[in-house]
């Protein structure tokens, strides 16, 4: 029986660095009440599951007016996942012999249907349901526990029959839940639940986690959610002034010696992004002061050294223009011009991102001139540097409008590569990598900024949406985070990227830039409701 066309995307990649392709019907992301169920199969490590995977496909659809759906087979990698135990613990997404396990798991988990529905070919018929059965460490069973590393708990039954009478067996499950509104499961709840959070809401309870502290030699990843938290209280008069707060924990830069001990480099410099918002906040000069004397290090570098920009080395002195470095300078010469007004700091950064020659075709920026890799984040950087210069550059600045050129091409050759769920991917050209917060973020943020400023249309308002829909759902109400890829440098092949491990819980990369995007997606309601 041949099946019906659905769409297909990749949901994962396999231990032959291959997509995992799996399908889904058309109403399953919309928000319309209806059943939504997970079929899957090819998880024994027997027989071939392929055929009652098929007839199992043609009688959900026969009922496609009444639940929407999600499936795959598994058979072409259940060698490898026949001795799995769920949930995996570790290795996200990084083990390379069986990654298999960990994007089927995320993939379940994160699409939260309300019913996975297991079938296995076998003459004798079985009907289990979990989790009344027993727990015997597979998907099924870890699904219907609620896990730490899983939104909810997701109900499951596995049905062992024939191809010939997997209609029948199908069919009376779904007359049983068919009897009955829909009820979500567990992790669909929860998923709707902070699905359902303002924009402020969500920055609250980041901050609550993120942008309490400065680790030495300091960092950006800390230092934006620092950023994060002096936004929140311009934006809500009711959250406690954090002010004091911070100057505790960043004053020791304010001594000479404290501020060149702590590494002279670009992601240490663009640590003290806050500064121009505590000058703002305090009107104390020491905040100015900093900020400029963090920006010269990007100009002349400390002591005689090179500029910043200039430490990754492609051949004899030249910058390797990697994104974020483009993101460092932006951020820091950017708030050193709007303080002082003087043009070298535009020029640095300006110039930094027009010779870059990074940009593709297809809008997308290479992670560096010898990292020729469309990493996700690498473009989340590039489009945080183009919103943070874009920010501080004057009108009638004569490249300004090349910048608007180059940063719209970017963020055209991003929406096609958006998922349903809203979110991108770890490698961008590479279908079934993980999808991945940081970098979601960080287009979130400049697509939210750039309507706001208006060098963005309208038409980028679904795709913003959808992003801030993707993310909000990867941030749990104690500010665990879903997947955020871990600290990566330039990697000399594709294959570095694609197992870079992601985190799972507290991130403070993933939680500095969620943070910078919730805070910037409401700036923008506000602006749009008072217009």
């Amino acid at each position: 029986m041949s099946v019906k066309k659905l769409d297909t995307h990749a949901i994962g990649v396999n231990s032959r660095e291959e997509p995992i392709e799996a399908i889904v019907s058309g109403q399953y992301h919309s928000s319309d009440n209806i059943h939504r169920i997970a079929l899957i199969s090819g998880l024994s490590g027997g027989t071939n599951s392929q055929e009652i995977h098929r007839e199992a496909i043609q009688t959900l659809l026969s009922y496609s007016q009444e639940i929407s759906f999600i499936g795959s087979d598994f058979t072409e990698i259940s060698s490898t996942l026949a001795e799995q135990h769920f949930p995996p613990e570790d290795g996200y997404f990084s083990d390379k012999n069986c990654p298999e396990s960990r994007y089927i798991w995320r993939w379940l988990t994160m699409e939260a249907p309300d019913m996975v529905i297991e079938v296995e070919n076998g003459p004798n018929l079985l009907i289990e349901r979990f989790p009344n059965d027993a727990q015997d460490g597979s998907l099924l069973s870890a699904l219907a526990t609620h896990s730490s590393k899983a939104p909810g708990p997701i109900p499951g039954i596995r049905i062992t029959c024939t191809a010939e009478t997997v209609d029948s067996e199908i069919s009376s499950i779904l007359g049983e839940i068919l009897n009955a509104d829909p009820i979500m499961s567990g992790a669909r709840s929860e998923l709707e639940k902070r699905s359902s959070r303002t924009a402020l809401q969500t920055a609250k309870v980041l901050a609550k986690t993120y942008g309490h502290k400065l680790e030495e030699p300091i960092n950006y990843i800390q230092g934006v959610a620092i950023s994060g938290r002096l936004r929140l209280k311009e934006l809500d008069s009711t959250y406690q002034d954090p002010t004091d707060d911070i100057i505790e924990l960043v004053e020791f830069l304010t001594n000479d010696a404290d501020f060149k001990n702590n590494n002279i480099s670009g992601p240490n410099m663009a640590a003290m992004c806050w500064a121009n918002e505590l000058f703002a906040a305090t009107g104390d000069r020491r905040w100015r002061n900093l900020t400029i004397k963090a920006a010269d290090c990007y100009q002349q570098g400390e002591t005689g050294n090179p500029p910043l920009y200039m430490a990754k080395n492609a051949d004899q002195g030249n910058p390797d223009f990697g994104c974020e470095d483009m993101f460092f300078i932006s951020s820091m010469c950017g708030r050193a011009f709007e303080m002082t007004k003087d043009r070298k700091y535009l020029d640095s950064y300006v110039s930094f991102l027009l010779e870059s020659n990074t940009q593709q075709d297809s809008g997308l920026f290479w992670h560096c001139r010898s990292a020729p890799f469309l990493w996700g984040r690498g473009n989340g950087f590039a489009a945080l540097a183009f919103a943070e210069g874009l920010t501080f550059i004057p009108d009638n600045h004569p490249s300004r409008d090349t910048l608007i050129s180059m940063h719209n091409k970017h963020m055209e050759g991003l929406s096609s590569l958006q998922q349903s769920t809203g979110m991108w991917t770890q490698l961008l050209d590479f279908p079934g990598t993980y999808q991945e917060l940081s970098v979601t973020s960080m287009v979130g943020y400049a697509l939210a900024r750039g309507l706001r400023m208006g060098w963005l249309s309208e038409k980028f308002l679904p795709m913003l949406n959808k992003a801030w829909e993707g993310v909000n759902r990867r941030i749990s109400e104690n500010a665990d985070l879903v997947d955020v890829c871990t600290g990566t440098g330039f990697q000399e092949n594709r294959s570095d990227y694609l197992y870079r491990e992601a985190e799972y819980g507290y991130d403070d990369r993933g939680g500095s830039m969620a943070i910078w995007f919730s805070t910037e997606m409401e700036s923008l309601i506000r602006s749009r409701s008072n217009n």
